[in-house]
């Protein structure tokens, strides 16, 4: 990460995104602006994730850790199925990029 900061480390804003950005938080400094504007997007993010983990959850009836382990076990009807597979390379790729989110989310606090 800090690597990605090294390579524009005179990087500016635009002047109509710095006027977006205050305007939207109501601070008067940037960098506030900016960190208020950057967790408010990760936790929309992170809300529409949990929708469509919630939507797994209610379709097999299990977390994914279980469904994990159910497939593994091979207790899952049609584990092969090309929907089946589908659904679980989708939803461990959503815990995933929660469990990101959530840990970009604990830097900004």
């Amino acid at each position: 990460m800090d690597t990605l900061l090294q390579e524009h480390p005179t990087s500016t804003i635009p002047k109509a995104a710095r006027r977006a950005l205050i305007e939207l938080t109501g601070q008067v400094e940037l960098g506030p602006a900016v960190l208020i504007t950057m967790k408010d997007a990760i936790e929309y993010r992170l809300e529409g994730i949990a929708s469509q983990i919630d939507a797994y959850e209610r379709r097999y009836g299990m977390t994914f850790k279980q469904f994990d382990a159910s497939g593994s076990r091979g207790d899952l009807p049609d584990p092969t199925s090309y929907q089946t597979e589908q659904d679980y390379f989708e939803w461990d790729g959503l815990m995933t990029r929660q469990q990101k989110l959530g840990d970009i989310l604990q830097w900004l606090a």
